[in-house]
């Protein structure tokens, strides 16, 4: 609709409601023809007021909504524009994610793998410790052995040597220890 349709049509309503308004006013008990007058008076300004406003205001208030409508259908277009990107981002995370659980499983099954491996190796490493712990075990064990053997013989070889003396001492008497220098000389004598 057109600016001076828009005007007709809003001065014809305004004088269908305004003028049988005035008529009433003129025609009441006790009103003058004066108060009439001022009343149609005061339509006739609040048109010509209506349509000083609309000469004036057409320009900037037409630009005004036009520039509305642009920056509405702007930003129309790029909340889709966001939206469509948005709908991508999700896509791609859906397919990273998918791409991510099959990473996941990829690395724990490296991982049992590796835990395994490792399990094997501890394993190794402890029956090989334990058999050498075993086999030192048994080093020391027969190194205490031949030591015990050992002092057991110094100590057995020690007490036949004190029980032999005292052995002799009892049954040596005074002339078998003559008899024994005198031998023990006349040996080493010979040998000189």
């Amino acid at each position: 609709m057109n600016s001076k349709k828009f005007i007709l049509v809003l001065v014809c309503v305004l004088a269908g409601v305004i003028a049988p308004a005035a008529y009433a006013a003129g025609h009441a008990e006790g009103a003058s023809q004066w108060d009439a007058w001022m009343l149609l008076w005061r339509v006739i300004n609040t048109l010509a007021l209506i349509i000083l406003l609309v000469y004036v205001l057409k320009k900037p208030l037409a630009t005004f909504f036009s520039e509305r409508r642009t920056r509405i259908a702007r930003e129309l277009d790029e909340a889709r524009e966001q939206r469509n990107r948005a709908e991508r981002t999700i896509e791609e995370y859906k397919v990273k994610l998918a791409g991510m659980e099959a990473e996941l499983e990829k690395m724990r099954a490296e991982l049992r793998k590796s835990a395994e491996t490792e399990k094997e190796k501890v394993l190794a490493n402890a029956e090989r410790m334990a058999n050498a712990m075993v086999e030192s075990a048994k080093v020391a064990a027969e190194q205490e052995l031949r030591n015990a053997k050992i002092a057991l013989k110094n100590e057995a070889v020690e007490l036949a040597v004190q029980l032999a003396e005292a052995l002799i001492r009892e049954r040596i008497n005074e002339d078998d220890r003559k008899r024994i220098v005198e031998d023990y000389l006349v040996k080493v004598g010979g040998m000189k």
